[in-house]
């Protein structure tokens, strides 16, 4: 495989993991008492979960279809680009903007949970730009 595929699956791959890694908290925390806490979680910041969601699965759909010849795919390249870099910075706000809650006590795994999608999410823009670096190239 060339470098350029590669690069493509695993943009595709990053944006996929960080939105299932967000979404973690909603298949493990139960129960009624942490609803309103985790819905304060996820509004978190300027944008919330859902905007870092929204950018990475928008950059996953991109990444995707640059290949198809619908538009130009220097220009869907720069915008994966800049989709990855927002997905990572709109992780990084909304990671900074979370208040620890009593929620946090009883499930610890959750102070790092914003952190790891921020990490998780860097490899997003980064490979959008090896994708692009390679098809221009």
């Amino acid at each position: 495989m060339e470098l350029r595929d590669i690069s493509r699956r695993a943009g595709i791959a990053a944006g996929v993991v960080t939105v299932l890694a967000l979404a973690a908290p909603y298949a493990v925390v139960s129960g009624g008492e942490y609803a309103t806490q985790l819905a304060g979680y996820y509004a978190s910041g300027p944008l919330g979960a859902a905007g870092v969601a929204l950018f990475a699965l928008l950059g996953v759909v991109v990444i995707a279809s640059v290949e198809r010849g619908n538009l130009d795919p220097g220009t869907l390249a720069g915008v994966a680009v800049m989709l990855g870099i927002a997905t990572t910075l709109s992780a990084a706000l909304w990671a900074t903007a979370i208040e620890p809650t009593t929620m946090f006590a009883d499930h610890r795994w959750l102070e790092w949970h914003a952190r790891a999608v921020v990490a998780l999410s860097v490899p997003l823009p980064a490979s959008a730009a090896v994708y692009a670096r390679e098809l221009l190239a």
